[in-house]
């Protein structure tokens, strides 16, 4: 291992979801594919795709929206097209939801109308899509919100258990949804609010978000502010490199993740919905050719839609 390749795993701040899923895909890489892999956290990946698509960092992690949008040059990366940028494959199913403290009045996406949420996420732009895309469901947009700006979601997150806020966007089984919800212990903790699943709400939310979907959750270890069957948000995360890193290194990466679900789902609670037979899901942006020989091997090229 003295002489083994470097790389970096590029996720958000410690204590959300992609730095839980990076420290667990940087153990894989490195116990089954023989290569050292160091996560670092950033800002957002509105911070770190630019470093990508440049070949500064070996590889991040991005939504499915978020990658699109960087690859395009579009949206919150609006004239900052980063062509270099190709695809590994799905990491995990983003479950996502707004939460309130459970002795709030709202049982609703409706009833948030007028409320305090955080706004703006100024290193984590496609976090306002994605919190329009929950609110949508329900008829909403920030615009009928008080907003409160925030950096990042687990700024907004935090910033509910603070009592800065009356409702936030939380990451279902997140380490700051757990925190929260025991700063939240005088109030009952945190509830996740219930999304209406009806075929005009999937339609306003994927108006915003295109390839997102409704996943019905039950309350399990882990999952704090599940208190009953709670239908959420769900969008595909992808472990995402560029043209800069080597077929063989993306190769070996590939291989490692495909094969060692329970080493990963061990490490992060969050990779419990990782199904390699679902990793190489269709996007605009470019399979690596490194995870595309992978594919091909495994049975399991072409890319799929979702």
């Amino acid at each position: 291992m003295a002489n083994a390749q470097v790389v970096g795993i590029a996720t958000n701040p410690q204590g959300s979801l992609y730095y839980s899923v990076g420290t667990a895909v940087a153990g894989v890489v490195q116990q089954k594919g023989g290569l050292t892999a160091r996560v670092q956290p950033m800002s957002g990946s509105s911070a770190y795709a630019p470093l990508l698509n440049r070949g500064e960092i070996e590889f991040g992690l991005m939504n499915a929206m978020d990658v699109v949008n960087a690859y395009t040059g579009v949206a919150n990366f609006k004239d900052r097209k980063n062509p270099d940028l190709r695809l590994l494959g799905v990491m995990f199913a983003l479950p996502i939801g707004i939460a309130v403290p459970n002795d709030s009045p709202v049982k609703s996406i409706k009833d948030l109308k007028g409320l305090r949420m955080p706004s703006q996420f100024t290193a984590q732009s496609t976090i306002v899509a994605v919190q329009d895309a929950v609110l949508a469901t329900g008829g909403l947009s920030i615009a009928d919100m008080k907003p409160f700006p925030v950096a990042n979601y687990v700024k907004g997150m935090q910033s509910l258990g603070e009592g800065k806020v009356d409702a936030a966007l939380f990451g279902l089984g997140t380490g700051a949804s757990q925190e929260v919800n025991v700063a939240l212990a005088s109030r009952g903790g945190l509830r996740f609010v219930p999304l209406t699943t009806t075929p005009e709400a999937l339609a306003a939310m994927r108006k915003v978000f295109s390839s997102a979907y409704f996943k019905v959750f039950d309350p399990a270890p882990g999952l704090a502010g599940i208190i009953g069957p709670t239908a959420e948000m769900v969008y595909s995360a992808f472990l995402v490199t560029s043209t800069h890193t080597s077929e063989d290194v993306v190769y070996k990466a590939t291989k490692a993740i495909h094969g060692n679900k329970p080493t990963l789902e061990a490490a992060s609670p969050s990779m419990k919905s990782f199904d390699p037979n679902t990793m190489n899901e269709a996007s605009v942006v470019p399979v690596h050719p490194g995870s595309e020989r992978f594919y091909k091997e495994a049975g399991e090229w072409p890319p799929k839609k979702r």
